[in-house]
């Protein structure tokens, strides 16, 4: 029986290993999508653009092809260079991220350039063979980890937990987004590397060899290569197996007898992040260059709750399974190995993640902390062992854990899926509580992406206040950017509670990208004073060339308004829009 369940996480593993294949070469392949939607696009197109520079345009100051470059795959959705600056001294430009992850890329970018000949691709850096080849070596090295990772917590917990978790992590977090299909982001990367770590750590600790301690170091240095904050992770060899203050005072003792190792581990460190230094000096002529410029860290004020629970991006209400870690460590603090190490590094990383000031990571579930996962599923191992040894305990967390693997699968079906009902980047909460975990939703609940009010049911008798059913259009385009009207009075509608502004729109070219959509807006007025206002994005109901009548519902506030006013954005859009045959209604709802 015992060599039986000594076999189970490596059926767990390779099932884990076939779900992830599946979702990175099957369900969504990136690799064979276009523009924003390809494997090399957005952060990604920004870590890559060291490889092409420096081994094919041989131009990593002045970046003279990058112009071609976005005119032919678009992986940024703008004509705007958004993966560097200009340095007023030098004149050249500098990539806004480290090199790391281009480092980590190297192979596969390699492997592609050596075969792209013979594929009747161009040679240019981001055709299909470079896609592909990138999509391959990173779900490649997410698979390492993984086996690693089932080794290094056979270490500590039984082979039972250690299937559980595998699947928890894979099933029922964001691991399996970030791991499979946007596999180029840092993350997974940086999980695996993790796991890299914590077993070099443990085998230091049981041999004392010298080794283990060096490529500590070259691990350590890689990961701030990637990622500049990951310099925390020198606490996990610093303070693992640390259990008391005693245990403290020793590990101080041993450092300092093994200190030579110890000063070979630091320069191997230094070694790989001096890479970065090089390539700072290289193009601006100072070693150190801030290249976040307007972005940075608010450690006094940190975005702890926003980060976690925001209805837009929050990490624990995408990614609800790792509430599983926090229940965890109240078991952890009590009976767990290494728990200093591990405790002190995941608050340290919280408070770094949730203090950057773009604290939604301008993508889904609070990505940022994938990378330390490793770390953190000691935790859920903890609470998954002792959940098999009380069966009242294993009663209640298995319905709540199904559900949070059917969220997991939801969101990430949700996110790759045309007309899919997850968005990151328009989320209210009363949208959320109407699509979170359904496949399907009526287009009116749309609106809740813009405004967070719609009456409860559809009116039965609509008022007409006023109607403008001239033929002539108010149109929006590049050059006017936006239509105002004239203000409409409110003094006939005080029996009823909301008003409906409706008009017919005609978009000529629908408009993808969100923040450039034209939006249609509503105000209530007192005056001068703006007492409401709503808005909706007109092109989340119109494509190419389309027709169509939309409205907005607002309700009328407690406080008195005395007039309508209505307005049609191109928010900086360079598309042409027009509206016309302008409505008012009022109704109860």
């Amino acid at each position: 029986m015992s060599s039986q369940l000594n076999i189970l996480s490596k059926y767990t593993l390779l099932l884990c290993f076939a779900l992830m294949a599946y979702s990175s070469f099957v369900f969504y392949p990136r690799w064979q999508q276009q523009h924003t939607q390809a494997t090399i696009a957005y952060d990604v197109e920004g870590y890559y653009y060291y490889l092409p520079s420096i081994f094919i345009y041989k131009d990593i100051k002045k970046f003279s092809f990058k112009d071609s470059i976005m005119d032919k795959y678009q992986a940024s959705g703008t004509g705007v260079f958004q993966h560097g600056f200009k340095d007023e001294k030098s004149g050249n430009y500098i990539l806004k991220y480290s090199c790391g992850m281009a480092l980590m890329y190297l192979p596969a970018f390699v492997a592609a350039h050596s075969i792209v000949s013979f594929t009747g691709f161009p040679a240019d850096g981001f055709s299909i063979p470079y896609q592909l080849s990138l999509q391959i070596w990173g779900l490649l090295f997410t698979l390492i980890g993984l086996y690693y990772l089932r080794k290094l917590l056979k270490y500590y917990y039984s082979d039972t937990v250690v299937s559980i978790v595998l699947l928890l992590l894979v099933l029922g977090t964001n691991y399996l987004n970030y791991a499979t299909i946007d596999v180029g982001m840092s993350h997974s990367w940086l999980f695996t590397l993790y796991v890299f770590l914590l077993l070099n750590t443990h085998y230091f600790y049981q041999t004392l060899s010298a080794k283990f301690a060096i490529r500590s170091g070259f691990i350590i240095g890689l990961l701030v290569l990637i990622r500049p904050t990951e310099i925390i992770a020198c606490l996990i060899p610093l303070l693992w197996g640390v259990e008391s203050l005693s245990d403290l005072k020793n590990r101080f003792k041993l450092l300092i007898r093994n200190n030579k190792t110890v000063a070979v581990a630091a320069l191997g460190l230094f070694s790989v992040v001096f890479i970065q230094l090089f390539y700072w000096h290289y193009v601006s002529g100072q070693w150190i260059v801030y290249s976040y410029r307007d972005q940075g860290f608010n450690f006094l004020r940190p975005h702890a709750f926003m980060y976690s629970w925001s209805y837009r991006a929050g990490w624990l209400r995408y990614s609800p399974m790792m509430l599983l870690c926090f229940v965890g460590f109240l078991i952890y603090a009590w009976r767990g190995k290494n728990k200093f190490a591990v405790m002190i590094f995941f608050a340290l990383n919280y408070y770094i993640v949730s203090a950057w000031n773009v604290w939604d990571y301008g993508g889904f579930s609070g990505r940022a902390m994938i990378q330390s996962y490793p770390v953190l599923l000691f935790a859920m191992a903890s609470f998954i062992e002792l959940t098999i040894q009380k069966k009242y305990l294993a009663l209640v967390a298995t319905p709540v854990i199904i559900l949070f693997v059917y969220i997991n699968i939801w969101w990430t079906y949700q996110a790759h899926t045309a007309g899919g009902l997850v968005d990151s980047n328009c989320t209210t909460k009363e949208y959320y509580w109407k699509m979170v975990g359904r496949w399907s939703l009526p287009e009116m609940f749309f609106k809740l992406k813009d405004t967070n009010e719609l009456p409860e049911f559809e009116p039965q008798v609509l008022n007409l206040i006023y109607s403008d059913t001239s033929s002539a259009h108010s149109c929006v385009d590049k050059e006017t950017q936006d239509q105002h009207f004239a203000a409409i009075s409110l003094a006939n509608t005080q029996e009823n509670e909301w008003i409906r502004v409706a008009a017919d729109f005609h978009a000529y070219q629908k408009e993808w990208d969100v923040w450039k959509m034209p939006q249609f807006i509503v105000q209530l007025k007192s005056g001068s004073q703006i007492i409401k206002t709503r808005m909706i994005r007109t092109h989340r109901f119109l494509n190419d060339n389309e027709k169509r009548n939309l409205f907005i519902d607002i309700r009328i506030p407690n406080q008195k308004a005395d007039s309508i006013v209505v307005s049609y954005w191109n928010a900086e859009g360079d598309k042409k829009n027009c509206l016309s045959k302008l409505t008012f209604y009022s109704f109860k709802a």
